[in-house]
């Protein structure tokens, strides 16, 4: 487990540790937003798969991690860019 872990951490960029980051990758839901379908800008959740825009447009990411209580995301396509910890308002 610890070693799934470090990967990610490397995998997406943690520099710091985060007690949120899940130690393992979900599948993508979908490849556009599920509540909108915007294509743009759309963001994976750690947690559960769920694909969600960006605050920038309708924020379905956000707002699922506020229902659901799913505190990382990934820039989707997974991989192709960050990881965001919601409850720590950061890059991870």
């Amino acid at each position: 487990m610890l070693a799934s872990m470090q990967l990610l951490k490397q995998l997406f960029g943690a520099s710091e540790p985060c007690e949120h980051l899940p130690e393992s990758v979900p599948a993508a839901q979908a490849n556009q937003c599920q509540a909108c379908g915007s294509g743009f800008n759309v963001r994976l959740c750690a947690t559960c798969g769920h694909v969600g825009c960006c605050d920038s447009q309708a924020g379905h990411a956000r707002s699922h991690a506020n229902v659901t209580g799913h505190p990382v995301i990934y820039a989707n396509p997974q991989g192709g860019g960050f990881t965001w910890c919601y409850p720590h308002n950061r890059y991870l």
